[in-house]
């Protein structure tokens, strides 16, 4: 069992880094604005498009970090020219964060590259005759990984 475990893991470890890999190196020079960004940035960029009224402390609970890496990276992202901080209406103690032009310009070529990417994922899927099966597949995997589990059971009959 513990070896079928561990080749498991290890196939799920090489395909998900492959998959990651592949679209990281999308056609950069395509997408100038984010780039550069990190993960978390353009997660910050996206949260506040979407939600223009989160205060610091909001952005700091919903994406789980500490509120000093969360300064840091908003300096960072004020010093790009993708934010800057105001007073917030909401609540006067706190810093509110505003998206400028370049900010939304940054958002709107994640939207795209995100779209290209997935794009391109459906056609490789297509190619193979298996969207239906891939969304399925997945679906049934995230509503098993948002129930609690004790321990993770791997079939006899996985294949490897």
């Amino acid at each position: 069992m513990a070896k079928n475990t561990d080749i498991l893991l290890n196939r799920v470890d090489m395909l998900s880094h492959r998959f990651i890999k592949i679209y990281e190196q999308k056609e950069e020079s395509k997408f100038k604005r984010i780039k550069s960004l990190s993960k978390t940035e353009i997660s910050i960029l996206r949260l506040l498009c979407e939600n223009p009224e989160k205060i610091m402390r909001d952005i700091s609970q919903d994406l789980h970090i500490s509120k000093s890496s969360l300064t840091g990276i908003i300096d960072h992202l004020e010093a790009r020219g993708y934010l800057l901080r105001i007073m917030s209406k909401r609540d006067r103690r706190s810093y509110g964060l505003e998206v400028t032009k370049e900010g939304k310009l940054a958002q709107l070529e994640h939207i795209k590259w995100e779209k290209e990417a997935y794009l391109e994922f459906i056609a490789a899927l297509q190619a193979n005759d298996a969207v239906d099966t891939y969304l399925d597949l997945t679906e049934k995997i995230l509503n098993s990984l948002e129930k609690p589990s004790d321990k993770l059971i791997i079939s006899k009959k996985a294949k490897i």
